[in-house]
């Protein structure tokens, strides 16, 4: 799976090149050609969003029939443990796990939902005097967005299922399953705050696009 992801990202970074390159050549360009460059950026993006659609669904199959296999063993080792008040307190940990796995997921979707709304407006309105800077900034916010919503999608299909050995080791197995659920929530959230500030610093390049048209009018 971490691989699978790996290989979504890559053209990810190489689109962040590509329109360095492109920026670069709107500056030292007519109007028309900053245009160009901000059409082109659109299309690239637009065909990223594709193929990462693709790649995400190949994941979700792959980790369905995985989830499904520990989640039958888990089951079955559940219905081993002779102390009632145990398997009920491992069956309700183990629900809470799935409960809070999909909460969170769920909210960081929607934000990376609203980001990505934000993005696309944004670059609707380029025109052809979006600097350098900007194209650049909004490839990468692109690509902020998209790291961080593959990975929520990534951990929205992960099972928490604990590890049953016997009764003595219950509680230590449960403590390390909540931890490590913890600890991957942690992670995902840095990757949506990293795409919540590179889209936020689209805000500062459109203030100082509006700066520089002013500056520019009353000369």
């Amino acid at each position: 799976m971490t691989r699978k992801l790996l290989i979504l990202l890559l053209p990810l970074l190489l689109l962040i090149f590509v329109a360095s390159v492109n920026a670069e050549n709107a500056t030292t360009g007519s109007a028309q050609t900053a245009t160009d460059a901000a059409t082109k950026l659109k299309l690239q993006m637009q065909l990223l969003q594709e193929q990462k659609k693709t790649t995400i669904t190949q994941i979700r199959d792959d980790a369905k029939a995985l989830i499904q296999a520990k989640r039958d063993e888990f089951k079955a080792k559940l219905k081993a443990i002779k102390d009632q008040k145990k398997k009920a307190l491992v069956d309700r940990i183990d629900a809470k796990l799935v409960e809070v796995n999909k909460k969170h997921t769920a909210r960081f979707l929607e934000v990376l939902t609203r980001l990505q709304l934000f993005l696309e407006k944004f670059i609707q309105s380029a025109t052809g005097s979006t600097s350098a800077k900007t194209l650049t900034d909004i490839t990468a916010a692109q690509i902020a967005i998209d790291t961080a919503k593959s990975a929520v999608e990534a951990q929205a299909t992960k099972d928490y299922t604990m590890n049953i050995a016997d009764d003595t080791t219950l509680k230590l197995n449960a403590g390390t399953t909540v931890s490590q659920l913890r600890l991957d929530l942690m992670a995902v959230y840095k990757l949506v705050i990293d795409a919540k500030q590179a889209v936020q610093k689209l805000n500062t390049d459109r203030s100082t696009i509006k700066k520089e048209a002013t500056g520019s009018a009353n000369l």
